[in-house]
């Protein structure tokens, strides 16, 4: 793989970068130096940063803008717009590179997270989409709670993330080809919702596992993980129920009932956890309408029954 470089005013210029790096932020300032230094610290060279600010009220955009103008090849967008789907259709329609991947404030890359991802592709075939590494997802100490996937049973990654979360988006690497239905309209909801993402992707298909340890790491920001690794949000939710109705045979639709009848009893307790007894009973309906005979759904509606 090969991408002209050009020299001017002491600073690299990459003519066609290869790799086009979209980051998608609002309100980070405090975090974003991180994934910044990993990224420019990257052994492969011929990438750029297309940096989409989604109306920060803070000093988020001045600190993007001040990496600009240290290295050309982050680029920087601003919209007022606070939705993630703008912003991200935005970034795609900008970017330039034959491959794209989705940093975020949670995920730190090691120095040759890119260089390995790459060298995949120029060892699989020309079908080959979309390659990963596993993410290391760190506590509030820093120390690795668990690795992403943590088992491939099924041969099929959207089985996986039926199931639950089992992918960092930050770890991929996808050709620009095959995201690129994603820039039509009508595609929002793919978009804004990283879970619907990582389904989409699997959907269209197959992904390449490559070998390597501790190239990509996730750490919870005040707290909390990145969206796409909430295992009971409404989002997944969402994603799920949108995936089966609009991705013809994606699962079987007896597995997609019980991984629905699962996620609404993990959310109805969770929600009952918080106090909020009565989404918490909802969803406990839900998953008693996916499986109606299941007795740990019915034993979690009776527990919210005898609550009050």
């Amino acid at each position: 793989m090969t991408s002209d470089t050009v020299e001017g005013d002491g600073l690299q210029v990459i003519a066609e970068p290869l790799v086009s790096l979209i980051l998608i932020t609002a309100n980070r300032a405090d975090w974003l130096e991180a994934v910044l230094d990993s990224i420019q610290a990257q052994e492969e060279e011929r990438w750029e940063l297309v940096a989409v600010d989604c109306g920060s009220q803070d000093n988020t955009l001045e600190l993007l803008e001040s990496r600009a103008s240290d290295d050309s090849r982050v680029r920087v967008l601003s919209i007022e717009e606070t939705d993630k789907a703008v912003g991200r259709r935005y970034g795609l329609q900008k970017a330039k590179g034959r491959y794209l991947a989705f940093p975020d404030v949670h995920s730190h890359w090691s120095p040759e997270f890119l260089t390995r991802l790459l060298r995949e592709f120029d060892e699989c075939p020309e079908s080959t989409g979309i390659t990963y590494v596993s993410a290391d997802i760190l506590g509030s100490e820093g120390e690795v709670n668990r690795t992403l996937p943590e088992e491939l049973r099924y041969g099929a990654m959207v089985w996986e993330l039926f199931e639950k979360p089992e992918l960092a988006l930050s770890a991929l690497l996808i050709r620009r080809k095959v995201i690129k239905p994603l820039e039509k309209t009508g595609m929002r909801f793919w978009l804004s919702n990283d879970h619907g993402l990582l389904i989409w992707l699997a959907y269209r298909m197959p992904l390449k596992f490559c070998d390597g340890e501790g190239m990509v790491q996730v750490r919870p920001i005040e707290e909390r993980l990145p969206s796409y690794l909430e295992s009971v949000s409404e989002a997944r939710g969402e994603a799920l129920t949108h995936a089966l109705e609009n991705l013809p045979r994606i699962v079987p639709s007896r597995f997609a009932r019980r991984c629905l009848a699962d996620f609404y009893r993990a959310r109805s307790v969770s929600l009952a956890n918080n106090g909020d007894t009565g989404d918490a009973f909802s969803c406990a309906l839900q998953a008693l309408m996916y499986r109606p005979l299941w007795p740990r759904a019915w034993q979690q509606l009776l527990r919210l029954v005898v609550k009050g």
